[in-house]
């Protein structure tokens, strides 16, 4: 695209509405190469319960604790797709609310690690309490997670930080939002569909769960096919897909194709997957997708079962507010479809901090030692978008 008076670089003007707080999301749907970038022109934070039929177009970015605080709504005031260009054209109403930087913009996205090192005690203390919890009845599985404070953001192009990202994570959800309400910017890579309707009505989500590296202690890569997975990983996965399969019953949905469990690779990370896909227009069920948003999230996989009993036991033992790190985000009714994903592998950068957050399903046969690798291990996919 050649430059014009109205087209600006697309790091330039994603970092100017960074400044200027105006609400954006970027994203990049999984095994595509183009990506998407929603901006509203809405200031004013704009919270409501998201439902398909009433909500409108644009996009969603969802806590963790539903009951606190309902989820964010970014109108799409004005859309681009875009896939090799570096020049966006920008309305003339758009361009007078930015203000365009005056600061030279860094090339990479580059952090400045903590020289401290993380204390493991603590996670592995927590798991264990955990599994005192389950071994007493309390529940069957908890999903305990962590936050880690890896460093300072030293260059901050943040279109380079999720360039790096959707290269690494070429079958992931690759998002970044700007919350400015809580001067707060949000970088990820979920694998995990939450909810997803095309414009065909055919609705689907997935159980995933049970996690290894998609790479031998040698350092090469395991193919899907040749990965093992233990009991206790199998019985984790499982409890998602009893869980998807209940809210189903629950509702009287008894016609669905369920396609697994198989494994999958998501960046450096294999694990296991079952898909749920469900024909509305047949079953006469219009706003099966909402009804199912509000009957899944949290699920399993980010919380455990039962549901009721492993929050309880999370907002006990986990010393931080999870915020949106396994909440839900994602496009709603652009081009007819809606596809929400699971807010995980992600991290936070706020006020030039960065935070990143990572978890496991914790069972009575779970190992704590080998729980906190398991965050390591899923930690290492965020700090693919630093250059």
């Amino acid at each position: 695209m050649i430059a014009t008076e109205s087209s600006l670089h697309i790091d330039v003007f994603l970092n100017s509405c960074v400044e200027q707080k105006i609400p954006f999301a970027l994203y990049k749907l999984p095994n595509t190469a183009q990506s998407k970038l929603i901006v509203s022109f809405e200031k004013t934070e704009v919270r409501k319960k998201i439902d398909f039929d009433e909500c409108g177009s644009g996009f969603v970015m969802a806590p963790y604790h539903k009951e606190n605080e309902l989820p964010y709504f970014y109108k799409n005031d004005f859309e681009v797709d875009f896939e090799d260009i570096t020049e966006i054209e920008v309305p003339e109403d758009l361009r007078d609310l930015l203000g365009i930087s005056k600061t030279n913009l860094a090339d990479k996205f580059s952090l400045k690690l903590k020289s401290e090192n993380t204390n493991s005690d603590s996670h592995k203390r927590n798991v264990e309490e955990v599994i005192n919890s389950i071994q007493k009845g309390e529940a069957k599985k908890v999903v305990l997670s962590r936050t880690k404070h890896l460093g300072e953001i030293t260059e901050n192009n943040f279109f380079r930080g999720f360039q790096n990202l959707s290269k690494s994570n070429p079958t992931g959800f690759v998002s970044l939002v700007n919350v400015p309400w809580k001067n707060q910017v949000w970088l990820g890579a979920s694998p995990e569909i939450l909810v997803s309707q095309d414009e065909n009505g055919m609705f689907k989500t997935v159980s995933l769960a049970g996690t290894q590296s998609a790479f031998d202690k040698d350092g090469n890569e395991i193919r899907p096919i040749d990965a093992l997975w233990s009991h206790k990983e199998i019985e984790e996965q499982a409890f998602v897909g009893r869980y998807i399969i209940n809210c189903l019953k629950k509702i009287r949905v008894r016609e669905f194709l369920e396609e697994g469990p198989k494994t999958i690779k998501a960046g450096n990370l294999l694990h296991l997957n079952t898909s749920y896909t469900i024909d509305t227009k047949e079953i006469n069920f219009g706003n099966l997708s909402s009804v199912m948003l509000n009957l899944l999230h949290p699920t399993p996989a980010v919380c455990g079962m039962p549901k009721d009993a492993a929050e309880a036991i999370i907002d006990r033992i986990e010393d931080y507010d999870r915020e949106f790190y396994s909440g839900y985000l994602g496009p709603v009714n652009i081009q007819n479809r809606s596809q929400l994903f699971v807010n995980i592998r992600t991290m936070k950068i706020e006020n030039g901090q960065v935070f990143a957050f990572a978890g496991g399903g914790i069972t009575e046969d779970s190992d704590p030692e080998k729980e906190w690798n398991e965050t390591e291990i899923k930690l290492q996919t965020i700090l693919k978008s630093f250059s």
